[in-house]
Parts: structure tokens; C-alpha cells; sequence
């Protein structure tokens, strides 16, 4: 005998909220990466880190779709991303705000920003939906547990470039490249270029990994 109908609308509706709060609790994620999540999407109050010698490629690739969905993107002391390597992976530029600090050189200038840094990435995290940072080695323990606190509070996505000091990551994306493409002999310029993407972490089951073709930027 079938459930009663009472029980197929409350089960019906449990369905349909889960899905609708999986929506709300995720961006968008490019095609290329779908099989690595298993939310088919960026979750909301999750920090991740992309590692290797394509890392900061890997983490362009995977934020430009929720830039292109609607949201804002921060970057935060990241100098190495420029704007043309941005456009070339398809984000708008004008959703995409660079916060740099004052280039100071000097021990005493690096502590200052470790001490500073968990402050303005807190600032950042109310403003913005997605945040591309480097951890700056000495920040305490204590101040990144407090900004993981908020970044799930407030429903953002962090990207950590390169080592993630002691933050603690929900999921790892290791980028190796494997090989260049639109070079001839002796002419033409690099457009792509092929990365291995290993995926790793608390968040995912085993170990994912596949085959990209990114930009050459």
C-alpha cells in the first residue's frame, strides 16, 4: 500500500526545500569542474585551496563563473593577478576589486600586515560573495578560526592561493600542467594550456581528479 497522502506532500515538500536550500547555498561552477564537487556547486562558507604550479589559473577558472552569474569577486593582496589574465578566463571586470596592501618592504612591514590581514579579510567577507586571497605567514591560529566563523556566517567563498598557513581548508585543488597548445614550429603564440586538477579534502570522498584546458595567462 502507498503512503497516505498526507505523507507524499510533506515528503514532497522536505524534497523541494532541500533542493531549493542546496541552490541557495551554492554559486555556479563551470562544466569542467562539476564532477569534482559533489554539490555540483561552490558552497557558501567554505574556504578552499587551489596549490601548484597552476594555482592561480585553477582559481580564476573556477571563480569566473559565479563572477558571470552576478556576484562580486575580491581579491585580496594578490599582485600577481592581472586584469588581462582575468578577462582571458571570462571574468567581468567590473565585478572584480583588487584590495592591495601598501608595498612596504621589511620584516617589521610583514608582521604588521599578518596582524592586519584578518582584519580586512573580515571587512571583505561582509562585502563580498567570493574572495581570492594569500595567507601571510604568522598570522595567529586564533584570528583565522575567528574569520572562519564569519566566512560561514555571512555565506562566502574563500580561494586560497598556495599554502594555507593555518587555515583550515574544506577542500584542495592541486594544478599541475601537462602540456602548451597553439605554438607551431616557429610560430603562432601559447592560448591554452592543459592542467591535471587533483582534488582532495574533508569535503570530498577519495580523491577526484581530471584533465582541464585553461587559458594561457
Amino acid at each position: 500500500m502507498g503512503l497516505a497522502i498526507e505523507s507524499r506532500i510533506a515528503l514532497t515538500t522536505d524534497l523541494l526545500a532541500h533542493d531549493l536550500l542546496a541552490h541557495e547555498r551554492t554559486l555556479p561552477l563551470a562544466e569542467s569542474f562539476a564532477d569534482l564537487f559533489p554539490e555540483d556547486g561552490l558552497v557558501r562558507g567554505r574556504t578552499l585551496t587551489c596549490t601548484g604550479p597552476a594555482a592561480t589559473s585553477l582559481a580564476l577558472a573556477l571563480l569566473a563563473p559565479v563572477v558571470a552569474a552576478g556576484s562580486w569577486l575580491g581579491i585580496v593582496d594578490v599582485p600577481t593577478v592581472g586584469l588581462d589574465a582575468a578577462s582571458e578566463f571570462g571574468l567581468p571586470l567590473e565585478r572584480v576589486v583588487a584590495i592591495n596592501r601598501e608595498q612596504e618592504g621589511g620584516e617589521a612591514a610583514e608582521k604588521h600586515w599578518s596582524q592586519r590581514w584578518p582584519d580586512v579579510m573580515a571587512a571583505a567577507v561582509d562585502g563580498f560573495d567570493v574572495l581570492l586571497a594569500r595567507v601571510p605567514a604568522g598570522v595567529r591560529p586564533s584570528a583565522v578560526r575567528k574569520l572562519a566563523t564569519r566566512v560561514r556566517q555571512r555565506g562566502a567563498v574563500v580561494v586560497v592561493l598556495g599554502d594555507p598557513g593555518p587555515t583550515t581548508c574544506d577542500g584542495v585543488l592541486h594544478g599541475e600542467p601537462t602540456g602548451w597548445s597553439g605554438v607551431g614550429d616557429g610560430y603562432g603564440y601559447l592560448q591554452q594550456r592543459a592542467v591535471t586538477v587533483q582534488a582532495s579534502g574533508r569535503r570530498w570522498p577519495g580523491h577526484g581528479r581530471r584533465e582541464l584546458l585553461l587559458p594561457a595567462s
